[in-house]
């Protein structure tokens, strides 16, 4: 191979790995969930809309109320993922339109990633008891085991 070749060669190589590095400093962008915006939300009249003209002006939404359906909420988030890091919530908006006893718009509320609040869970998980192995205790604890009996040893009793 001439000398011409391997410098090709070599610049297309680093171009290459540029290109992967430059490529992995991008984030993956999800976007989850639907608000209608500002514009659309300008269209509904409180007072004079009822669940079907808010259905067909600004569509229905993924959740309603729990016991009563008296509200409707609309969420919608941003999600960024950069790499390994962790994905973080870049934007959240939800918007919650609600209604009256006779149906009619009563007030449209505006909820942002600010007005948000961790909120702790609990995991309900059941201890168990005994010492926790590590992977290589795993691994290499039943090396010593040689003289295990089978299952169709067993059966042969």
């Amino acid at each position: 191979m001439g000398r011409r070749g391997r410098i090709g060669y070599r610049t297309g190589a680093a171009g290459a790995a540029l290109f992967a590095a430059l490529a992995g400093c991008e984030p993956v962008v999800t976007t989850h969930g639907y608000a209608p915006t500002e514009t659309r939300l300008e269209e509904l009249a409180p007072g004079l809309d009822t669940t079907g003209s808010v259905a067909s002006k600004i569509g229905r939404p993924s959740t309603s109320g729990v016991i009563r359906d008296d509200a409707w909420y609309y969420v919608f988030s941003r999600v960024e993922t950069l790499g390994w890091n962790a994905p973080e919530v870049t934007d959240r908006r939800v918007i919650v339109v609600r209604f009256d006893e006779d149906g009619l718009v009563s007030g449209i509320d505006r909820y942002g990633l600010e007005d948000g609040r961790v909120v702790n869970l609990v995991t309900r998980t059941t201890p168990t008891f005994g010492r926790e192995l590590s992977a290589l205790q795993q691994i290499f604890g039943n090396l010593g085991n040689v003289g295990a009996t089978t299952v169709n040893e067993l059966a042969d009793e």
